[in-house]
């Protein structure tokens, strides 16, 4: 069908007024489908298992685990020391994270980001930070000394250019001038990032910019997008936090008590089809296809995908997604390529040069080099049994180089492999670890990759895109088509916390509230 505004708003508002209790029907099959096992959809299917215990909920997860890209891996040869092949901290700020954590009662700690004597190698120089502020080991960009500083104010100065009171701006100043702040006669969202700093920096300020960072800048979001998160995001500066054996558990323990509830949770389970109801009311058709390629069909009284944007287009029959305004909701935002890889050591060579933990940054396609395994953060219950592992993280152009050099993955995969100590790829992040923290590392045991740029994922996170406003819209695609109980959550439409997995619990629970009637959960605070 042609779903549109005109042909679905007729009783959709009485309707929805109803409890979805009341509108149970014998003629459906569950109630609540759940499509996704990563944070959002996990989240989802606990709190309604545990505030509406009536309902018939299942959630269907197309890989053969639950965690989306929340995905924590070991080497067999040391199985407690975990590293994170997705989303690996958070802070105090993100609430809904942070208290969900405690309510659960998963062991949190600390994760180091930036130490004294982690590595800065830029352009064939490596310094430790601690030596790095200090003005005679400069690094060879065509920039004044003081721009090299971290305390310079080049990047304040620059944006107070196009938004003056940058650098004193608070965030309820910022939410009620963003929308209309304008440079050179167009809006920022109508800016791509890339281009608006490539407006008022030199080619050499973004350089280093980006070479110090660690992250590139993503080609197609939106600049208001990226201030945003700067302004409205939580502070970055303040001590991060994981999961004390993988952050991958808190999306398991969601969908164990999610089983324990009542709900039902099935793995490689792929939804194929999706039609929607004549009438608002009505049920939803799911087509489902299992491990051995079987399909069934079920209804639902209402959908919930909790899925990124290339996970929604994969769909292979939802007619929905055929209306231009569903099909612009779904393509608004942009996936950024994003790939991690690691390799595990005899032993943590990186504390022969006072380094316990923390994150090193380079140049070179590896970019960004964690230290794990000596974090003095760490807990009696993470033994790292002598070992060490560095993980090799990077984002956008430079992921095509580590492509390269991996062979192909099967597609059931989902972008990860296990690879040989002495495989080219290892070897070359090898060779950079050893340039980064000017030593010769001994030889690496194993490797492994994950490249999130494969389907179902289509990147590492998700930006809005170029000339959307991600605020504006977020809650519309929450709810793409009025008068149906069709909704989209998760890390990838959040309006300022996209890369987050608070930006997808936010997204759920806020689902949950407006369209499911739940009230605020107390442990949330």
């Amino acid at each position: 069908m042609n779903v549109t505004r005109r042909n679905v708003v007729a009783g959709a508002a009485a309707f929805s007024m109803l409890p979805l209790a009341v509108r149970t029907d014998a003629n459906t099959d569950i109630d609540v489908a759940i499509v996704g096992g990563g944070i959002a959809g996990t989240y989802a299917a606990w709190r309604l298992a545990s505030e509406q215990p009536r309902l018939r909920i299942a959630l269907f997860e197309m890989s053969d685990r639950i965690g989306g890209r929340l995905r924590s891996i070991a080497f067999r040869e040391a199985p407690h020391l975990v590293g994170e092949a997705g989303g690996m901290r958070f802070l105090p700020a993100h609430k809904h994270v942070f208290n969900l954590v405690r309510q659960l009662g998963l062991p949190a700690r600390g994760y180091p980001i930036i130490e004294p004597q982690d590595r800065l190698a830029l352009r064939g120089r490596s310094y430790t930070y601690a030596d790095a502020e200090k003005p005679t080991k400069l690094f060879p960009y065509n920039i004044p000394p003081s721009d090299q500083a971290t305390n310079s104010r080049r990047y304040v100065e620059g944006v107070e250019k196009i938004i003056p009171g940058f650098g004193h701006m608070t965030p309820a100043r910022w939410l009620r001038i963003r929308s209309g702040v304008r440079y050179k006669d167009r809006l920022l969202k109508d800016w791509p990032n890339w281009a608006l700093m490539a407006d008022i920096f030199t080619a050499e300020e973004i350089r280093f910019s980006q070479d110090s960072g660690g992250y590139d800048i993503a080609p197609l979001g939106s600049a208001l997008d990226d201030f945003d998160e700067e302004l409205l995001g939580p502070d970055l500066s303040k001590p991060f936090l994981t999961i004390a054996g993988g952050y991958q558990k808190l999306p398991l323990a969601l969908a164990a008590e999610s089983r324990r509830l009542g709900a039902r949770v099935l793995t490689e389970t792929r939804l194929a089809h999706l039609s929607m109801p004549g009438l608002p009311g009505q049920p939803f058709r799911l087509g489902l296809v299992d491990r051995a390629d079987r399909t069934s069909v079920l209804s639902a009284r209402r959908v919930v995908l909790a899925l990124p944007r290339r996970a929604l287009e994969l769909i292979e029959d939802f007619p929905a997604r055929r209306d231009p305004h569903v099909a612009g909701l779904i393509a608004s935002v942009v996936g950024v390529p994003a790939t991690k890889a690691f390799l595990l050591y005899p032993r943590a060579w990186w504390r022969d040069l006072g380094i316990d933990g923390g994150r090193s940054v380079t140049d070179m396609p590896a970019r960004m080099f964690y230290a794990l395994g000596a974090e003095k953060e760490r807990l009696a219950s993470e033994p790292a049994n002598g070992f060490g592992l560095l993980m090799a993280y990077c984002c956008g152009t430079d992921v095509q180089y580590w492509q390269q050099l991996a062979p192909q993955a099967p597609r059931e995969a989902a972008g990860f492999q296990w690879l040989p100590g002495n495989s080219g790829l290892a070897l070359e992040i090898h060779r950079e670890a050893g340039l980064t923290y000017a030593t010769q590392p001994p030889a690496p045991l194993g490797a492994c990759l994950q490249d999130w740029t494969v389907d179902p994922y289509g990147g590492g996170w998700n930006l809005w895109r170029q000339g959307f406003d991600g605020i504006e819209l977020a809650d519309s695609v929450m709810s793409p088509i009025p008068g149906h109980a069709l909704y989209i959550c998760g890390e990838a439409y959040s309006p300022y916390c996209q890369s987050w997995a608070e930006g997808a619990v936010e997204r759920a629970e806020t689902m949950l509230q407006r369209h499911f009637g739940l009230k605020p959960p107390q442990w949330l605070g």
